[in-house]
């Protein structure tokens, strides 16, 4: 990779960054595509988030991508947002323009994509979400768009799931969802959207306790380690699984094209699932 004095620089923030392979997808596909850009992560603690704005501001960055567990506190400190990501009260994609920050969310986009490439249709089944947060809103608010038979979100707290049931309905303008205390016996898809089993937490596991059955498709969006302890499960039990791969390059891809404005091309995906097949 070419670095020069007109190289621009676009990145990740979050904590824990360690394990994200963003950068290796990311800086793969500017040097095969020719795009001037250098991808890099930043550990930045939550105390030190508005001073990482500050800094970015100064530095003129391209653009970044948010992560845990900064989606909902970067909704404050962004100059303004895209009408759908100000509905989702969460943001995982920022450009930088003209000095302003502009806040998006690419996250429930590149889930759905992800399961479109496994030909895994969401309209009228029954799904589960496990966990309430900025990633949950975005993926949740996307299913709801694509007509399920109905979604339980199941969250820690119960309250903060019935927040989301909520807003999920009132976008999507129906009454498909509902916030519920534990993980129903019959679901047709499963989806994790927290950290759990995320490394180095590997052995955690949402599930643990579900008795599932093999025709449940179950999705975990954490993609490090790749087979999370959820997945093992599900596998062993003969159910359809989905890792976290797929919605990282789609959300990935989502947000290279807001950042340059160019469109995004099939031939992308395929570039960063070679590099991340190599890890």
């Amino acid at each position: 990779m070419k670095i020069s004095a007109s190289t621009k620089l676009v990145g990740l923030i979050g904590h824990p960054i360690g394990h994200s392979m963003s950068p290796i997808i990311h800086n793969a596909l500017y040097q095969r595509i020719g795009l001037d850009l250098i991808y890099l992560a930043f550990d930045i603690r939550p105390e030190n988030l508005n001073n990482a704005r500050i800094g970015i501001k100064a530095l003129d960055l391209k653009g970044f991508n948010v992560t845990i567990p900064h989606k909902e506190a970067m909704i404050g400190l962004v100059d303004s947002l895209d009408p759908y990501a100000k509905k989702l009260g969460a943001i995982n994609t920022v450009k930088v323009k003209d000095g302003q920050l502009i806040g998006y969310n690419t996250d429930g986009q590149g889930f759905i994509k992800s399961l479109k490439r496994k030909n895994i249709s969401v309209k009228d089944k029954s799904i589960v979400i496990i966990g309430a947060g900025g990633a949950a809103r975005s993926i949740a608010v996307y299913i709801g768009l694509e007509g399920p038979k109905e979604i339980r979100i199941v969250n820690r707290t119960y309250d903060r799931g019935k927040v989301l049931a909520n807003l999920v309905n009132d976008l999507t303008g129906s009454y498909i969802a509902s916030p519920a205390s534990h993980i129903p016996d019959k679901s047709d898809i499963i989806v994790n959207t927290t950290s759990l089993g995320m490394w180095p937490n590997i052995k955690e596991n949402p599930i643990s306790d579900l008795s599932l059955s093999p025709q449940t498709i179950v999705c975990d969006i954490v993609y490090n380690p790749r087979m999370t302890a959820m997945l093992r499960q599900a596998e062993r039990t003969g159910c359809q699984i989905v890792d976290g791969t797929g919605m990282l390059i789609g959300q990935a891809l989502a947000s290279v094209g807001i950042w340059t404005g160019k469109e995004v091309k099939d031939e992308y995906w395929q570039i960063m699932q070679e590099e991340l097949d190599k890890l």
